[in-house]
């Protein structure tokens, strides 16, 4: 399954955590039912390596699944972003990863997003 998720950064992204759509739940690997959460690593636009804990919440109907600050503010902090910045998060099994993660920030000199 090839699964892809774009999104511009809001100040919740860049403070706390990133939501994910409900879908990603079905891609991302499964959590056990004892658990809330499940680890996961994903590799960026330059082949480095991030560890990511995705959490759903402990009750109600609807599993709103978010990467825990943790690991998501250090690819943050690392990456310098900030609001309106962009992720493209998708699937990618060739390089050993299952996922792959990319931080765009707009070059307004050429009207281009780039790889940071």
């Amino acid at each position: 399954m090839v699964a892809c998720f774009e999104k511009c950064l809001t100040e919740t992204d860049i403070v706390s955590r990133f939501a994910l759509p409900i879908s990603w739940l079905r891609v991302l690997p499964p959590i056990e039912q004892a658990s809330h959460e499940v680890n996961f690593q994903v590799t960026d636009g330059f082949d480095f390596f991030w560890e990511f804990c995705c959490s759903i919440r402990r009750v109600g109907r609807y599993r709103k699944p978010v990467l825990q600050s943790e690991g998501w503010l250090k690819f943050v902090n690392y990456k310098g972003l900030k609001v309106g910045d962009k992720i493209v998060l998708d699937t990618d099994d060739f390089r050993g990863a299952k996922f792959r993660i990319r931080a765009l920030k707009l070059n307004k000199e050429c009207d281009q997003w780039l790889d940071v």
